[in-house]
Formats: structure tokens, C-alpha cells, sequence
């Protein structure tokens, strides 16, 4: 079937499908040739779709004008945790996931609650439990404190090597790529 067959609004529903991350009404309204407003307009009738025939997943509003393809709330919560993809890692959530990996493995430092609570703030306490409910952390007793390290279905969500010294690596290497990547930005 050539894309000039396809409806628009497959054509924009597999955009969402396929890229896996927010998009502008811009991009998708450059992708099927139409106005931003075509694309709200076909975006509600995915939408309508999408309740009519009680999908699993859903068309979100991420900020006005970019939307993105999730899966619904009451779906994710029955599904095993590798099985959620990393764009499903609220944004609150990776900021204490980088920082205690961070620490972890580039400073190799011990990773306390209210080392992460000076840092972040009084959020962090339910923070840590949502991550420890994904098996994305481990929280362990060691004398009076509490040490928090990363697991490794952590490090398998986020494509990281086993190896301490290589994970240290993939981390400088990650640090660095983002740095030049906001640089390039301003």
C-alpha cells in the first residue's frame, strides 16, 4: 500500500506509534502535508477511535500543541516493568534515577534518601518508593543509613554494560554527548 493510500490519521497515528516520543502538531502537519489545525482535528478522531475500540494505549497532551502515543494508566499498572519503555519514566523520576547512578558509578559515592532530599528536595521520599516499585532501585540498610543503588533491570532499561568500569564509561560518554548536544542548542 503506498502512503498516499493511507488516511491521514494513520499516517499521524503511526508517526506517534513509530518516533516514540512527543511530537509537534508542526511536525505532523509537515508529515501529511495539512494546517495544525487538521491535525487537532484528526488527532480528536484518533482519540475517538481510541475510546471506541478500548485500545490500550492513548493520545496524550504533553504541552499545548505536542502530544504523544502512551500507554493508558490502568494498562501500565498490570504490565511487568521491563516491558514499559523508557518513555514512560516520568521526567521527575529519571532526575533521581541520573543523579544516584551518577554517584554511584562516576563518583563512586554511597547514595543516602537525604543525601538525594538535600539535593532534589522533600519529594524524593515518594520518588524513591515509585522507583523501588519498578525495580529500578534497590534500597538497602547498611548501619543507621539506608543505600540506594541502581538494578540492573536499570541498567537493561537503559541500555547500560554489567561492568562497574564500563558503566562508568557509558556515563562520562552519555554526560558528555548531552553537554555538547545542549551547547550546539544555544
Amino acid at each position: 500500500m503506498e502512503i498516499g493510500a493511507l488516511k491521514e490519521k494513520h499516517v499521524i497515528e503511526a508517526a506517534l506509534y513509530l518516533y516514540d516520543r512527543p511530537m509537534r502538531f508542526t511536525e505532523l502537519a509537515e508529515l501529511i502535508q495539512k494546517s495544525e489545525g487538521e491535525v487537532e482535528r484528526l488527532i480528536e478522531k484518533i482519540r475517538d477511535d481510541h475510546m471506541d475500540q478500548k485500545r490500550a494505549y492513548a493520545i496524550v497532551d504533553i504541552e499545548e500543541g505536542v502530544v504523544q502515543l502512551r500507554l493508558r494508566e490502568e494498562v501500565a499498572a498490570h504490565l511487568y516493568w521491563p516491558f514499559i519503555q523508557r518513555s514512560e519514566v516520568p521526567r521527575h523520576l529519571l532526575k533521581v534515577l541520573s543523579l544516584t547512578a551518577f554517584k554511584e558509578y562516576v563518583l563512586d559515592e554511597q547514595v543516602t534518601p537525604s543525601k538525594l532530599q538535600r539535593i532534589l528536595g522533600k519529594r524524593v521520599k515518594d520518588d524513591l518508593q515509585e522507583l523501588k516499585a519498578m525495580n529500578l532501585i534497590i534500597i538497602t540498610p547498611k548501619g543507621k543509613k539506608n543505600i540506594i543503588n541502581v538494578t540492573e533491570d536499570f541498567l537493561q532499561l537503559f541500555k547500560l554494560p554489567l561492568e562497574p568500569e564500563k558503566i562508568k564509561l557509558a556515563i562520562r560518554r552519555g554526560l558528555k554527548d548531552y553537554a555538547l548536544r545542549q551547547l550546539q542548542f544555544e
